[in-house]
């Protein structure tokens, strides 16, 4: 057993090895998982994809890493999974050599390089789709080769030289970024025949062409992952010129990988209904109404299932993944109205947002505005959608025209909550209601309900003659 305080800078060969499993959202059935080394003294991280999660693949996958390998593999460290701790992987390392060890039961901390660049290569590469059978497993296998030179060679990274605690405080000290290449490089107990091996292949190394390489196969991946038809491989060579311009401005719009997927972590994002990156489109009337796409009739569209933040920080965290969405709409308007921005998001996530949301949203729409007029944007009147001509009065009934649907529908469910009627009429009538309206349609459930309850005891008032009478006639048989 091994902690993550036992390495003592090792040697080149000291690896962490882990499986990365590529299930989606249902941790079902048969699905490609991600075999990932990483090597502890200069950051050397090999990756293969396992269709299945056996020991004997492992094993088989396992040798043709370590016959890649640019130094002799000397120890592997695991966790307690039943693919790692086996009779077949034991053999395998007191064949060859190899020290084996594992961290100790839930403490992923020990693997912390390891589970590092689970996140930082495998999972910024693949996402969190979900990935089955050989044409996908062929795929990643292309894409493995690609971003192993990629990172190993051109990708620096930091590693940490000292650290002092002074009571709660903790500062840090780290070597220059380098390579992992580099750092075999400067390894004393590296061979000068494995130097220069390095050193040739990093001189044959064009960047741009594994980076082009690793993004036409994340898009097949994509397209695979979601059931369509793969882009055709063409023979042609890639047009790295219009490869490099397409960087330079991707920033401007929010570039999202082709294996993004919101579905994915953090936590509160995995019940979110899936969104295109349009979410949001402006129309070109005046009234700035948002184009909200046709919905099929009410008996076709299933029961919404309302969604609600997490607690801690959930008003920070369900506007950061709309905050994006929220810029765009600025950015082609910036006098609309927060209030409307609020009534949009509403739309397009039912459910998800409340009234202290809200006032979060206006506060972070102001701060934007700041900076805008900083940037010499001109923000002119905000925009309403009711005009100032119209007549002050009592508000109209909002609920006028779908209260007896709604009443239908407490008749059937009387133990729903205002909120979750609300909901469903928001799927039901985009546009037509927001949660602003909640604390009046909770007063209209209230009456209704008070109402109901007098009609029961109407009917029961109104049995109790014949009740009597019935008594009567059987005491007096």
């Amino acid at each position: 057993m091994r902690t993550f305080a036992d390495w003592n800078e090792p040697l080149p060969g000291s690896m962490e090895m882990d499986l990365v499993a590529h299930c989606g959202e249902a941790n079902r059935g048969s699905y490609v998982h991600s075999l990932v080394l990483t090597d502890i003294a200069s950051g050397w991280t090999e990756a293969a994809p396992i269709v299945a999660r056996e020991g004997t693949l492992v094993v088989e996958t396992l040798e043709r890493i370590r016959m890649g390998l640019p130094f002799a593999l000397r120890a592997l460290d695991v966790d307690n999974g039943s693919e790692f701790v086996n009779n077949r992987l034991i053999e395998y390392c007191l064949g060859h050599g190899i020290e084996l060890t594992r961290s100790r039961p839930y403490r992923k901390n020990d693997q912390a390089w390891i589970e590092q660049k689970n996140g930082a290569v495998v999972r910024k590469l693949l996402g969190y789709r979900r990935f089955e059978g050989l044409a996908a497993a062929r795929a990643i296998t292309r894409l493995y080769g690609a971003s192993r030179l990629f990172v190993n060679f051109f990708q620096p990274s930091f590693k940490l030289a000292a650290k002092q605690r002074d009571g709660a405080k903790v500062a840090k000290r780290y070597h220059p970024p380098q390579t992992p290449c580099e750092r075999l490089l400067q390894a004393e107990a590296m061979p000068m025949a494995a130097k220069n091996k390095l050193r040739e292949i990093a001189g044959d190394l064009d960047p741009l062409k594994l980076l082009e390489e690793m993004r036409a196969v994340q898009a097949y991946l994509a397209a695979l992952a979601d059931g369509e038809t793969p882009p055709p491989a063409t023979s042609e060579p890639p047009n790295l010129a219009a490869f490099v311009a397409s960087l330079s401005s991707a920033w401007h719009a929010g570039e999202i990988r082709p294996t993004f997927s919101i579905e994915a972590k953090p936590r509160y994002l995995r019940s979110l209904q899936k969104v295109s990156t349009q979410t949001l489109i402006a129309s070109p009337s005046p009234t700035l109404k948002p184009v909200i796409p046709p919905t099929p009739p009410a008996t076709m569209q299933e029961k919404p299932k309302p969604v609600y933040a997490e607690p801690g920080q959930a008003r920070v965290q369900a506007l950061r993944m709309v905050w994006p969405i929220v810029c765009r709409r600025l950015e082609e308007f910036p006098n609309i109205n927060a209030t409307q921005l609020f009534e949009e998001l509403c739309v397009q996530f039912p459910g998800r947002f409340t009234r202290k949301q809200y006032k979060t949203l206006v506060q972070r729409v102001n701060l934007w505005r700041q900076a805008a007029r900083a940037r010499g944007v001109v923000v002119g009147p905000k925009t309403y959608r009711r005009l100032n001509d119209k007549p002050r009065g009592r508000r109209p009934d909002i609920f006028k025209d779908h209260w007896e649907e709604m009443a239908r529908c407490l008749e059937e469910r009387p133990d729903q909550t205002a909120l979750e009627l609300l909901v469903e009429f928001q799927v039901r009538y985009p546009g037509r209601y927001s949660l602003h309206q909640l604390h009046t349609l909770q007063k209209r459930v209230r009456a209704w309900r008070q109402q109901a309850v007098q009609r029961l005891i109407g009917e029961v008032s109104s049995l109790a003659p014949y009740v009597a009478s019935d008594s009567a006639r059987l005491a007096s048989g």
